[in-house]
């Protein structure tokens, strides 16, 4: 476990330092008369971006095997922003959909594993700079934007080994809540605008599903024997962090967005380990459309 540690608190400070490396360049502001557009209805502003990527996978369920599985990572994120009336306009909400397949193998080479699952989020961010995170460069007063919220997320997949067995799948699902934080830079490149925009999450606190350490599925769902199923997830058992770091390149009338996704899962449930990390080059469009 203290090299699950060690890797949360070498993530945490690399994310604080970002952070704050971002707020010591966004003391440049900007002149309000540089705003394209009047800050009159904010919350009617709202951002579509969607993305795919591929990367590297690896794996760990001792429910299943005592060995890491890794192999290639591929992923779809589906992200919508927009800003609400919530505590005088400063308030954005954020939906995201994540979906993932991992192809893994043994060290050996000779299993194959298939991994893989959907994770849908609900967040709600405080804007504690004029302006937003949704659409920074139109709104915002300063080149540097910062918010910070929760957020409700629930997760559902799979982890099958290729071999035969009474277990060969483990089942992972959870709902939790999460901590979340966003900043965006707006760099400015021979009067063109790049958006560079960070985000890292927690899970604070919520529900996972686990079976016991030798429990077949077949006991607890054919047999209907119940053994601490149902875990408190919190950090000292379910250390995980999420991070995203992305480029918005304008291009017209769409805006081409690029980015890195790290994923670190990790849990210690009823004596059964799993980790799963991920690492992606993620590429895509983003939209800003206003409702009516």
């Amino acid at each position: 476990m203290r090299s699950i540690y060690i890797i949360l608190y070498k993530g945490l400070i690399t994310a604080t330092m970002l952070l704050l490396s971002l707020y010591a360049i966004g003391q440049d502001t900007l002149d309000s008369s540089q705003l394209s557009t009047p800050y009159s209805q904010p919350n009617k502003e709202l951002l579509h971006s969607s993305m795919i990527g591929v990367g590297s996978s690896n794996v760990l369920d001792t429910y299943l095997s005592s060995y890491n599985y890794t192999g290639t990572d591929i992923r779809i994120q589906r992200e919508t922003m927009r800003m609400t009336n919530l505590w005088g306009g400063r308030v954005s909400n954020q939906s995201l959909i994540d979906i993932n397949g991992d192809i893994n193998k043994n060290h050996a080479g000779n299993i194959d594993e298939y991994a893989g699952g959907i994770r849908y989020s609900q967040g709600w961010f405080y804007n504690f700079f004029q302006g937003n995170t949704v659409n920074p460069i139109e709104r915002s007063a300063s080149r540097f934007n910062l918010a910070a919220g929760l957020a409700a997320s629930g997760y559902l997949g799979v982890v099958y080994i290729d071999r035969s067995g009474n277990n060969p799948a483990q089942v992972k699902a959870d709902v939790m809540i999460d901590v979340s934080a966003l900043a965006t830079y707006d760099m400015v490149i021979a009067k063109h605008h790049y958006l560079w925009r960070y985000q890292v999450s927690f899970p604070l606190m919520g529900i996972a599903f686990s079976p016991n350490y030798g429990q077949s599925y077949y006991e607890a769902f054919n047999l209907g024997h119940y053994d601490h199923n149902v875990v408190f997830a919190y950090p000292g058992n379910m250390p995980s962090m999420r991070h995203k770091l992305t480029l918005d390149i304008p291009i017209k009338r769409y805006t081409l967005r690029v980015g890195y996704v790290a994923q670190f899962h990790q849990s210690m449930f009823n004596h059964l380990k799993y980790h799963s990390y991920a690492h992606d080059f993620m590429i895509g469009f983003n939209k800003y459309l206003y409702r009516r």
